[in-house]
């Protein structure tokens, strides 16, 4: 939903020859969705694409959207969402502290899939990501950032959000520092487009039949 413009490091643009660079080493766990899914997820429950319009709408009225133009979708944010938890679970468990830990959202017509990933320093060769998954424990972390999901210090003012939102403009819904938002420096959206109800709703959560 994002309007691409040339952007150069140089001021010589397109006739730059040169570009300093520096390679990074590190790990990430990549998670593709089923797009099929989350289509008939969202034809399934209105409740789904009416909180995403709130999100919309709440970002296209704010002064926000002068200079970015986005689509807010139901795909957006629950992949996002599913982001953010996944991360915070891995604090726990990989040995990694959140602000090590960044996403990449790749989300589009055809596009579906998170990556989680740190890089070179510190604690940039630990493993921990990669063992994680080696070890088959993805699926146990996933159910778990899932069920801790459900609890928030803030409940139940932070999971009943009104269209008003929370955050800044307004721009997220069940999603706040005590359940969901991560260090900046991890988020690539500014902490913005997040809501639990999404992953863990009873009604219509993505997720609702692996919390039974």
């Amino acid at each position: 939903g994002q309007k691409l413009r040339k952007k150069y490091t140089s001021i010589f643009g397109n006739r730059t020859k040169y570009i300093p660079a520096i390679s990074n080493l590190g790990e990430g766990i990549f998670i593709d969705f089923d797009n099929e899914s989350i289509v008939n997820w969202v034809k399934s429950h209105s409740e789904v694409q009416k909180r995403a319009n709130i999100l919309q709408e709440n970002f296209d009225n704010t002064k926000l959207n002068e200079n970015e133009e986005r689509n807010i979708s139901a795909k957006l944010v629950l992949l996002h969402t599913f982001s953010h938890q996944i991360i915070k679970e891995l604090e726990f468990l990989s040995g990694y502290p959140a602000t090590s830990l960044k996403e990449r959202l790749y989300v589009g017509v055809d596009m579906q899939g998170v990556l989680i990933y740190t890089i070179a320093g510190a604690e940039g060769s630990y493993g921990g990501l990669v063992s994680t998954c080696k070890s088959n424990r993805i699926a146990e972390i996933i159910k778990s950032a899932l069920f801790r999901a459900k609890d928030c210090a803030s409940d139940p003012i932070c999971y009943q959000t009104n269209e008003q939102g929370q955050g800044v403009g307004g721009t997220n819904l069940a999603a706040c520092y005590s359940c969901a938002l991560l260090p900046e420096t991890s988020c690539e959206e500014f902490n913005r487009f997040l809501d639990r109800r999404l992953l863990i709703d009873p009604t219509f959560g993505y997720f609702k039949e692996l919390l039974k």
